[in-house]
């Protein structure tokens, strides 16, 4: 099984690829780029599968306590910045629906790795480079892989 953990951004997605519940590649993708890397795996015809498993950030509001800010324009700013993920998501999500890949979607986690680069190479045995995005991603593909 081969289980692609993202963290949806405006720019370019955080990618975290699991095979055989290990975590093998960490990417920074833009949705084209995915897009074109699905359907050389899709080619392949894994034979127990491939799945999706993102952070859901359609589940956030646009300000919530963790990100209030001390000015309205700050919070506009986070406001449009979480819309942006928000899209990215949604288009992710038509993507792979066009593409016929499953995904399973999982609510925000403040505890995520994303900002914890030592538990994430705890839990994962990887010391490669990583950076926020890649190791949210981890974090969501690891989810789905730990089922």
């Amino acid at each position: 099984m081969m289980i692609v953990g993202i963290d949806p951004d405006t720019q370019a997605h955080g990618v975290a690829i699991f095979q055989n519940g290990e975590l093998t590649r960490l990417e920074q993708w833009p949705l084209m780029e995915l897009m074109a890397w699905v359907q050389s795996v899709q080619s392949i015809k894994y034979a127990d599968g491939l799945i999706f498993s993102i952070e859901n950030v359609l589940a956030n509001g646009f300000v919530y306590a963790r990100n209030v800010q001390s000015s309205g324009a700050a919070n506009a700013k986070v406001a449009k910045n979480i819309g942006q993920c928000q899209q990215s998501q949604t288009e992710l999500m038509r993507m792979l629906d066009y593409l016929g890949v499953p995904y399973v979607l999982h609510n925000p986690a403040k505890s995520n790795w994303a900002k914890n680069r030592a538990m994430f190479e705890k839990v994962t045995g990887w010391n490669i480079q990583s950076n926020e995005d890649k190791r949210s991603a981890a974090y969501f593909g690891w989810l789905e892989a730990k089922r």
